[in-house]
This record gives C-alpha cells, sequence and structure tokens, in this order.
C-alpha cells in the first residue's frame, strides 16, 4: 500500500517525527506499516494533518515505562501504609511490599483487574506478569479479588492497573467484586497513569480507598484542550474547519462507527495508547472498527 504524503512541509516534518518515534524504542512495538494503514484513510488536507498531528501527540506508554510509573505509584503505596520513618530509610520500598523486612509488621497483597468480559492476554495478565518479572512481587503475594475477601488487621490490600480514566468502571468492578476495600482503610487502588476525573470519582465514592498513581493525567493533555493549542500555536493552518470540528466529521461520515462516542468512553478525548492495547477512552478512531474503519491498534 502507498502512503501519499501531502505536500507540506509541517506534514513532512511531522511525518519525520513519527517516522523517528516508531525507530526508536520510545514506540515500539509500534511500526510506521501499521500506521500508514491507519494514516491511508484520511484524505489530503485537513484529515490528513488531524492523522498526523494525533499521531505525533499520542501518549504511548512501553511496557518499561508502563513499569517505571507503577513503581512510582507503589512507592507511593508503601509510605502511605507504612508508618515507620525507620523502616523507610532503611530498607527498600520493594523489600517492604514483598514482606522481607523482619520488623515490618505489615502484609502486603496484590491483585490485577480482572473484568467477567476480560480477554486473555489484555490487561489483568498483563500487570500479573509486570508485577512478578519487572517489579519483583512474588507469586505468594498475587491474589485475584475472590481470594481476598477478608483482611486480617495486619494486611493490606492493592488492587493493580495499568489505568484509570473516568473511574467508572472500576469503581463498579469494586462494588460487585471487591466489596470488602470499601469495609476498611486497608486497600489501595494502583496505577501508572490516572486522568484526575477517576481520581476524584474514587475520592467522592470511596474516600477510604487512596489511589496511587506514576502519572496523571488531566484535560489539558487531552483532545480538545491540546487542539485548541494547535490553532493557538498555528501548527493547524486552516481557518475554514477546527480540529475538533474535523474530527467528528470523520468520525460521522467516514467511520460511521456502530456505538456513538467519538471522544471515547465519558468524553476524556484522551490520546493514551500502551504497547499492549489502547483504553476506550482514547479518541474512538485510534481503536474503533466499522465496515469503513480499521483502528490503529485493536482493543
Amino acid at each position: 500500500m502507498h502512503l501519499s504524503i501531502e505536500p507540506s512541509k509541517d506534514n513532512l516534518n511531522l511525518t519525520k517525527i513519527i517516522r523517528l518515534l516508531c525507530n526508536t524504542k520510545i514506540r515500539q512495538p509500534m511500526n510506521f506499516e501499521q500506521i500508514k494503514t491507519w494514516l491511508n484513510q484520511f484524505d489530503k488536507g485537513p484529515e490528513y494533518t488531524l492523522a498526523l498531528l494525533i499521531l505525533r501527540f499520542l501518549i504511548y506508554r512501553t511496557s518499561d515505562q508502563l513499569v517505571s510509573s507503577l513503581k512510582q505509584a507503589l512507592k507511593c503505596a508503601t509510605k502511605n501504609f507504612t508508618h515507620s520513618s525507620h523502616l523507610l530509610e532503611t530498607h527498600d520500598w520493594r523489600e517492604i511490599l514483598n514482606g522481607t523486612v523482619n520488623e515490618s509488621t505489615l502484609c502486603f497483597n496484590f491483585g490485577p483487574v480482572q473484568y467477567e468480559y476480560t480477554q486473555p492476554g489484555t490487561s489483568g495478565e498483563i500487570i500479573t506478569r509486570l508485577l512478578r518479572n519487572q517489579i519483583g512481587i512474588t507469586k505468594s503475594k498475587l491474589y485475584y479479588t475472590s481470594q481476598c475477601a477478608k483482611l486480617k488487621p495486619f494486611e493490606r490490600y492493592l488492587l493493580v492497573d495499568d489505568g484509570l480514566y473516568t473511574g467508572d468502571q472500576l469503581a463498579e468492578f469494586i462494588r460487585q467484586k471487591c466489596s470488602f476495600m470499601t469495609s476498611c482503610s486497608q486497600t489501595g487502588i494502583v496505577v501508572a497513569l490516572a486522568h484526575v476525573d477517576g481520581i476524584k470519582l474514587f475520592k467522592d465514592i470511596y474516600p477510604d480507598i487512596p489511589v496511587f498513581y506514576g502519572e496523571r493525567i488531566t484535560s489539558k493533555n487531552c483532545f480538545e484542550a491540546i487542539s485548541k493549542e494547535w490553532i493557538d500555536d498555528g501548527i493547524w493552518p486552516y481557518t475554514e474547519i477546527t480540529p475538533l470540528e474535523q474530527y467528528l466529521e470523520i468520525v460521522e461520515n467516514k467511520a460511521r462507527f456502530e456505538k456513538k462516542m467519538p471522544l471515547g468512553y465519558g468524553n476524556l478525548g484522551c490520546l493514551i495508547a500502551y504497547d499492549h492495547g489502547i483504553p476506550d477512552d482514547s479518541l474512538q478512531l485510534l481503536w474503533d472498527k466499522s465496515d469503513s474503519w480499521n483502528p490503529l491498534i485493536a482493543r
């Protein structure tokens, strides 16, 4: 399939940047052939420029980056539950989490989020693998929520996931699958990335369940705010249509998805993807499929 690049200097520069991101470890295993297939669905002009800008400003997190953020979140959780400053100063936080410190009076346990509709090889299994292989959490400390219905006074339970965005789905998961988390102050949510809306939801619904995160996302990191910056900064060269208007037009007239959620679940308009998948809180053009549209990253 041949890629027709619009002959403008700005688009050529954007294409070079995107290709460079693919050729380094920054966005692997995403490759430029995968990107070309997605780009070829856009017409020349505003559509094509919009597609390049979305790709350029996409927040893409590899497994290594996800692990780094999870480590930050787990370290914060350790400090939150460990009240001994001496213990924190003399021992690595991972030793405390794994229970290898004799003077620690706490026992930390961990669990992935496993929805009933989750397919094998998706978030829950991937997070479990990262906890074991790259963060060093022992297998004996990993529990599914059904295995950890009641906590002893010295136990702490951390529910771990890759991201928290609107927070709706995770809040409902806790209500249905792990209500024990709502009746004590011994549990917490640990995620690599968290949107401020999800953090606020948990503070409102479950004030006793703290959220620990490695990276915080705000509306400024999402499509509507970023697209306004493109206009203000002169990155968007068209005056007859805004990036948001162009985006919505493509979704309505070209992609024609069965479900109408152009800015993703909860209308957050996130520009977020992982090397193992993509949340449905991101732009629908990035992940959804129809008879006339193929996603950049399949869910």
